[in-house]
């Protein structure tokens, strides 16, 4: 009897994949772009991959034909539309600094850890493995000295939502306490749609999910507070040296407010 349970237990999650696999490589005779879905879209850029290693990741500002299969706008069954990042983890043309590839959207308006800013969005995610899938949905950055490094991100790890959180000094690369702070934020499954709110208040950091306050941070006194922050969404891997994983977010009701 335990045999036939188990045996049932695989076929439904091999079932599961399956359909997985399937809505991610649905075949589209045509890409339309999601620019009417995105506020004040001109302090916006798209970045993703060229395609070859050479060429790295590209960063274009957006426009109202701006679709590729890396961007794209997905309307369901019900008439909802949503701002699709499509990206498999072994694509080509990754940014200078980076390990993985991405395909997200930065905002252009840049602010400081000395007011209030926020930003939130309603996403889903679709993965061929999302069990061992490693993948920021959200994040905002620091301009560094050394380089551009991310204060927060919203990872996508192993099946739940976590938030990790740098307490980054002024170069870019040392951290003052020596760590990433990691929040685990629950767990998220395939097509199960969820909304994060990242809220900053000088040096305190607020994130929520689902109208629920999730993680409370308070930056350090060695992170700059003069130096500028923007925020991004999209989809970018954090497997080092990815497996043959294809992903896509899912994104609605962008909100920003400085």
């Amino acid at each position: 009897m335990a045999y036939i349970v188990n045996v049932m237990k695989t076929i439904s999650f091999l079932i599961s994949i399956i359909f997985s696999i399937s809505f991610c490589f649905a075949k589209e005779t045509e890409f339309y772009s999601p620019y009417d879905l995105i506020p004040e879209p001109k302090t916006w850029n798209l970045q993703y991959p060229s395609g070859t290693v050479l060429d790295g990741m590209i960063t274009t500002p957006l426009t109202k034909n701006l679709k590729s299969k890396y961007f794209s706008k997905y309307t369901d069954e019900n008439e909802i539309s949503y701002i699709r990042f499509s990206l498999n983890a072994n694509d080509k043309g990754k940014s200078k600094n980076a390990s993985s590839v991405r395909s997200e959207l930065r905002n252009t308006k840049e602010w400081t850890l000395t007011g209030n800013q926020s930003l939130l969005y309603t996403f889903f995610v679709t993965s061929t493995n999302l069990k061992e899938a490693k993948f920021t949905v959200g994040q905002f950055l620091q301009h560094c000295s050394k380089k551009d490094s991310p204060l927060v991100r919203v990872e996508i790890l192993n099946e739940r939502i976590c938030a990790m959180v740098n307490n980054y000094e002024s170069d870019g690369i040392t951290k003052s306490d020596g760590k990433t702070h990691k929040y685990d934020m629950g767990s998220i499954s395939q097509f199960q749609e969820t909304t994060i709110k990242i809220k900053v208040d000088g040096k305190n950091l607020k994130i929520y999910r689902d109208g629920k306050l999730v993680v409370s941070h308070n930056f350090s006194d060695s992170v700059s507070a003069t130096n500028k922050n923007y925020f991004k969404i999209g989809i970018y891997y954090q497997n080092k040296d990815s497996p043959n994983i294809f992903s896509q977010v899912f994104v609605k009701n962008i909100e920003l407010s400085f």
